[in-house]
């Protein structure tokens, strides 16, 4: 890493000056020779390990479901528990539960959605949970708390390319449909529950009192996982009016939405190649689950070396503003040649990522931050950490808490809002990134760590 002292000319000076009030505040009493831009990048690299993490937190709209099993990445196997969001209303008129014909289940993704061989068959098992999930949700919950395996509601065997395409009335892109026929009995059993108690529906926690949910999972195959982005139990019915006419309806008695409980269960074997060259030094960022990177992030020398710059003698110092302080981290290709990198990096403390995904909280650029992963640059860039740095100052300078930084990889969505006079985009939410599987290595070697204040001094 080098180190550049730049002296920028009276009309950069200006512009800058312009730009803060306290700067503007000194005047005349300034001149070409009193101001100094300094670059600073000659820092202790960041080092760190990879550290194995089983579990995350947080719950899900959009479940994996499926095995797969990649050279040098591990054998991931996913399923997932979840509630359901009832209808308020059901279709009674002219139906009765003889009249029900047949009940549903359906598995929506788009071929986006999903990675490994479409063609290997699969057999999903699903079954009826006995209680409610109960929160905080955790990935390596244990599905046998909440269910008997005697409970089974279907099993059904399926092959991505041997399932239907529908166009979606949203965007027209096609997406595929895994159909998955329940008992009858079960549809009957709500039917007539909606009937002698409607109250019931009004809630998906009154609804969880008399259907606790189902659990999903894989009992043969291996080679593909999906990101299932719609789950919907749909009834299949016979209308008969008064003249006895019969007419064939459906109706959605339930879906997965985000107010109800979804939670991934996932189990992850890592590579033995993975393991040797974690091992050995090497850094990775996996998902779901796996490796994560946690830093030993040089807080301690950053202030120090911006201490340093306040006591300089040379002249009389006015002020010293920290303009920004940036984190480039380059990535290395996937060594498994399918799976992308992270979308996006989140940089916190590790002691405070537990609390950050349990409260839903949102990057505030002081104790969290993110950054997106840059194709042409090959890199995650945390462009200004300064106001991170100064709050640590602010607190009494550098703990060893301060320094262990822990890379999360999330899923952010964001919210854009446009108005006569310009637009603007809202970060909405921020959760542990379960897409789908990913992976990187990060060259923490060749990490690099730049710091830019501004000195002004008196003549």
């Amino acid at each position: 890493m080098r180190f550049h002292n730049i002296l920028l000319s009276l009309v950069c000076c200006c512009a800058i000056a312009a730009c803060d009030d306290a700067v503007t505040t000194i005047g005349s009493s300034l001149d070409a020779s009193s101001i100094t831009i300094t670059v600073d990048s000659t820092f202790t690299q960041a080092s760190g390990e990879s550290i194995f993490t089983d579990s995350i937190i947080g719950r899900t709209t959009d479940p994996l479901l499926g095995n797969l099993t990649l050279q040098n990445y591990g054998t991931l196997g996913t399923g997932f528990l979840t509630q359901f969001m009832p209808t308020l209303n059901i279709d009674t008129a002219g139906v009765t539960a003889e009249t029900l014909d047949s009940l549903v289940l359906f598995l929506n993704y788009y071929n986006t959605d999903l990675l490994g061989d479409s063609l290997a068959p699969m057999v999903v098992n699903i079954y009826r949970l006995d209680r409610t999930i109960s929160s905080p949700l955790y990935t390596n919950i244990d599905p046998h708390e909440y269910y008997n395996p005697k409970n089974l509601l279907a099993s059904h065997t399926f092959g991505s390319s041997l399932e239907g395409y529908t166009d979606s009335s949203d965007d027209k892109r096609p997406y595929k449909r895994i159909s998955v026929k329940l008992p009858i009995e079960l549809g009957r059993e709500i039917f007539n529950e909606y009937k002698q108690n409607p109250d019931i529906f009004a809630s998906p926690y009154s609804f969880a009192t008399f259907f606790p949910g189902v659990y999903m999972d894989i009992t043969y195959g291996n080679g593909r996982v999906i990101n299932i982005k719609g789950v919907f139990m749909t009834m299949f019915y016979r209308s008969i009016d008064d003249e006895g006419e019969s007419e064939n309806l459906e109706y959605t008695y339930m879906g997965v939405t985000p107010e109800v409980c979804s939670i991934n269960h996932f189990t992850l074997t890592p590579d033995a190649s993975l393991q040797q060259n974690v091992s050995e030094g090497k850094i990775y960022v996996q998902s779901p689950i796996g490796y994560m990177p946690v830093l030993h992030f040089p807080t301690g020398e950053i202030i120090a070396r911006y201490r340093e710059a306040l006591d300089a003698t040379d002249g009389h110092k006015i002020q010293n503003i920290l303009n920004s302080l940036s984190f480039s981290i380059p990535a290395i290709t996937d060594a498994t040649g399918v799976l992308d990198p992270p979308s996006y990096l989140l940089f916190i403390r590790r002691s405070q990522v537990t609390e950050f995904f349990a409260q839903k909280k949102l990057p505030d650029n002081v104790n969290s931050f993110y950054a997106a992963y840059d194709k042409d640059k090959q890199a995650y860039t945390f462009s200004n950490l300064s106001p991170f740095i100064l709050d640590v100052m602010n607190n009494g300078g550098a703990t060893p808490d301060d320094e262990a930084i822990m890379l999360v990889p999330i899923q952010v969505t964001s919210e854009t809002t446009t108005n006569y006079y310009n637009t603007t985009t809202e970060i909405t939410s921020v959760t542990p990134y379960c897409a789908l599987p990913s992976m990187v290595e990060l060259d923490i070697t060749n990490a690099k760590i730049t710091i830019n204040y501004t000195s002004m001094n008196s003549i």
